[in-house]
């Protein structure tokens, strides 16, 4: 990452830039986890079942993890501002078109318009914060940025419930509409791209490993491909309770209403935002242990699981609250110092091509576990149009087992962080 000339770093339009494409991200993690509170909605509205509903709802990821290369690679032809400003109207058209939706094809192709445009933000984002804040800067400005992503998966909970209950769910997607074109236009008209200084592109391009050693060295790595499972697998098995079946879970456990149960829901990002910048900090702090402090994390993820797969049926308000908390403060976390030991493991010349051939990694987890977990729902059947806990306790148990084959991946993964590598994950 080039440093960001002395200027920029006094720059009071960083803060422009920064406050702009936060703004437009806030609603990229509240796209990702919206499903959940509307999927009753979707159910009677589109005559459907569960397994339909988890493959319009993975539509968004599909398409957000496919374009994440051509993101990165356009964010750095034509600048940042611009692919976040133009992605955040195919986002909003997406919108209008799930809204308008007559059936569960039609909600999938908005769908998936809607994670296509979304996933043209987080890259630039990255990249505006890499020129226009100091290499110091870096680090906190993501955190940031992660903060007030995840108060959009927040306000996708109890608000956009009460937004559904008062409007009506195709409303609420048209309103949602409206404010990204409103923050697309910001961000074309009132946001600047920042001009590197005579010099910096030159030296930023004299690196020695060329994208072909690169993509050879990485794609035989074998950590690489066990960091890679296993984000697919603990994010993917997170987002999926997060931003699918949690309402509909605990309103046929509780019993709760949909305000209820996404009062509930709201405890899992909350606990993410704690989460993350804890066990980042430290993680900063203990340096070789990292590897350590990731199993012990994984593992307690797993362990948590295993509890909400064994109790599904029995859990109280007051241990669901304690139980989605602890979820997600320490996925959050676990998030954290995976990026860490990326960074630590990488070298300068493929930390960013190892970032964006990684993060699709999520996205296909996110996909595939909707769908395998909505099909798991359907095997067990339907009570009075609603799926009942016992069918939700069996999609947590492959939620569980995923868990439990990630930390058998973290403990190999400790095996190859013995030594670190001078340049790539090998």
């Amino acid at each position: 990452m080039n440093p960001a000339s002395q200027h920029s770093a006094t720059d009071p339009h960083r803060w422009v830039v920064f406050g702009a494409f936060a703004a437009v991200y806030f609603f990229v993690l509240f796209h990702r986890v919206s499903t959940s509170v509307v999927a009753p909605d979707l159910i009677v509205s589109f005559q459907t079942n569960a397994t339909a509903l988890g493959l319009m709802s993975s539509m968004y990821f599909y398409a957000y993890a496919l374009e994440q290369p051509l993101v990165g690679y356009l964010a750095d032809r034509l600048g940042p501002r611009r692919v976040v400003g133009f992605w955040s109207l195919v986002a909003a058209l997406g919108c209008i078109l799930f809204g308008l939706a007559p059936s569960i094809t039609w909600a999938a192709i908005g769908r998936g318009l809607i994670g296509f445009g979304v996933g043209g933000v987080y890259v630039p984002a990255l990249k505006a914060f890499s020129q226009w804040f100091r290499q110091k800067e870096f680090t906190t400005m993501t955190g940031l940025l992660m903060a007030i992503g995840n108060t959009g998966a927040i306000v996708a909970t109890t608000p956009l419930a009460l937004s559904s209950k008062a409007f009506g769910w195709r409303i609420s997607f048209f309103l949602i509409a409206a404010i990204t074109i409103s923050l697309a236009f910001v961000v074309l008209l009132f946001t600047r791209d920042y001009d590197s200084p005579a010099g910096d592109d030159k030296n930023h391009a004299e690196k020695p490993a060329t994208i072909r050693k690169q993509i050879r060295s990485i794609l035989t790595s074998i950590k690489f491909w066990v960091l890679f499972g296993m984000f697919f697998g603990i994010y993917g098995i997170f987002v999926t309770l997060q931003g699918l079946w949690a309402t509909p879970y605990l309103m046929s456990v509780l019993p709760a209403d949909r305000l209820q149960a996404s009062q509930l829901n709201m405890v899992l990002p909350v606990g993410f935002i704690v989460g993350a910048p804890i066990f980042g900090w430290i993680a900063d702090r203990i340096h070789a242990k990292k590897p350590h402090l990731f199993i012990g994390l994984t593992a307690a993820i797993a362990f948590f699981w295993l509890i909400l797969a064994l109790r599904a049926q029995i859990l109280s308000v007051k241990e669901l609250v304690i139980l989605f908390f602890a979820m997600g403060a320490l996925t959050g976390g676990w998030l954290s110092v995976l990026w860490a030991l990326v960074r630590e493991s990488t070298s300068a010349q493929t930390m960013g091509f190892i970032s964006g051939v990684m993060n699709p990694a999520p996205f296909f987890g996110i996909a595939v576990f909707q769908v395998l977990t909505g099909a798991v729902l359907d095997h067990v059947g339907r009570i009075n149009s609603a799926y009942p806990p016992e069918a939700f306790q069996m999609a947590f148990w492959v939620c569980t087992l995923t868990a439990a084959g990630c930390l058998m991946l973290s403990i190999i993964l400790k095996t190859r962080m013995v030594s670190s590598a001078a340049s790539g994950i090998n």
